[in-house]
């Protein structure tokens, strides 16, 4: 039996990674972003401002050239690095040897928020996440990578670099061949049958956010969030969001954690502000920022 984690206010106030008054950017990690495309530009700008504005020094940003126009104005806090792209406006294979080279000297890697889905991007999510040589996070259109060729997450198994899966109930169907309507009626089995499997923590997203530890032994049930948050975005920013934390050292089901209750907490605050219809990630963003001053 699992035990099952719960998260308050005090616990995320002594979970989070400490900030240093003498440090700099190089003290608080670095993400390097593969997301977004000329389809889902968002999707690379809100991950990117996630990761920004959940603690990270420094962001690096990298997408397709098409890209450019869209996301360069949206994001002022991060380096750039604009790669070659095919005629679906997405990442191609010519990129990977930039992509293995910029993940030199980072701390984290996110991949697959926006990416878009085609014979490159699966060859890029397949290489990357085998290369990867710090925690990474695998999102969207990364996961549904993945699940193509689901043995490419047992060779990615690395627990001195660990995999984090961000998966809604749809993407989980297709990692596990379930249909997603199982799915929810069994969350939490199938996340901790999951993780233990491939030795990933995993985030079953929706109403109770499930985090399953990869020894199968620890639970997590998210009770922040509302159905104001059931729009496209949000997975962008908690994906994002994840990344900092363990760019910053947090260690991968903690981060998983932190991550959702603090995203959990951003909607709340600013579903209350405004309404549980009318929010959108950006408000979300924007409370973030606010409610992390009660964690520091």
């Amino acid at each position: 039996m699992a035990a099952l984690h719960t998260i308050c206010p005090a616990d995320a106030l002594a979970l989070l990674p400490q900030r240093d008054p003498a440090g700099h950017k190089g003290s608080f990690g670095h993400v390097l972003s593969v997301c977004g495309s000329q389809r889902y530009p968002g999707a690379a700008v809100l991950a990117a401002l996630g990761a920004a504005h959940c603690g990270a020094g420094l962001v690096t940003a990298a997408f397709p050239l098409a890209a450019y126009p869209a996301i360069a104005p949206q994001l002022t806090v991060a380096p750039l690095l604009p790669l070659p792209g095919n005629r679906q406006g997405t990442l191609r294979i010519a990129a990977l040897p930039a992509l293995l080279g910029a993940m030199s000297g980072k701390t984290a890697l996110l991949l697959g928020c926006g990416l878009g889905l085609n014979g490159d991007t699966r060859a890029i999510t397949e290489t990357l996440l085998r290369e990867a040589p710090c925690p990474l996070v695998l999102d969207a259109d990364g996961i549904n990578a993945a699940a193509a060729h689901i043995d490419c997450l047992r060779k990615a198994h690395n627990p001195a670099a660990p995999r984090v899966l961000t998966p809604h109930p749809g993407e989980m169907a297709r990692l596990t061949g379930v249909r997603a309507e199982a799915i929810q009626q069994n969350r939490e089995d199938t996340a901790l049958a999951f993780a233990r499997e491939f030795g990933v923590v995993l985030v079953l997203k929706g109403a109770g956010t499930v985090v399953a530890a990869p020894e199968g032994d620890r639970l997590y049930i998210n009770p922040t969030g509302n159905d104001g948050m059931a729009k496209g975005g949000s997975g962008d920013l908690l994906a994002g969001m994840l990344a900092a934390l363990l760019a910053q050292g947090m260690p991968a089901f903690e981060a998983a954690c932190c991550a959702v209750y603090l995203h959990g907490l951003a909607g709340d605050r600013a579903a209350a502000r405004y309404s549980r219809r009318g929010v959108t990630p950006p408000d979300c963003l924007a409370a973030l920022k606010e409610l992390l001053s009660d964690f520091e």
